[in-house]
């Protein structure tokens, strides 16, 4: 997908591994500037819902998360960690 990044997200623990989710990055998005850094428009998991592959929302991430709690990876495999991520993605096309 151009103008998106991917990250998985890992668990608390890195030692639990993944936490079976990715944060899709819109890259053509301007950033925000917020008291906490610098935050990315982003679609993701919902703070509350933190199975594997879980339903996905707009939302905003901050740049330090991203770099802390996540790696980046190729869109194929985060098309198979998260393919709910990528039935909102394809929708709003």
């Amino acid at each position: 997908m151009r103008g998106v990044r991917f990250f998985e997200e890992y668990s608390v623990w890195e030692e639990c591994g993944s936490a079976g989710n990715v944060i899709a990055v819109h890259l053509t998005h301007d950033p925000l500037f917020e008291a906490g850094g610098l935050c990315l428009s982003a679609v993701a998991a919902s703070a509350e819902s933190r199975t594997p592959n879980s339903p996905v929302t707009p939302t905003y991430f901050s740049a330090e998360y991203l770099g802390k709690r996540c790696r980046g990876i190729t869109e194929a495999r985060a098309r198979e960690i998260h393919p709910r991520l990528f039935e909102y993605l394809d929708r709003v096309a």
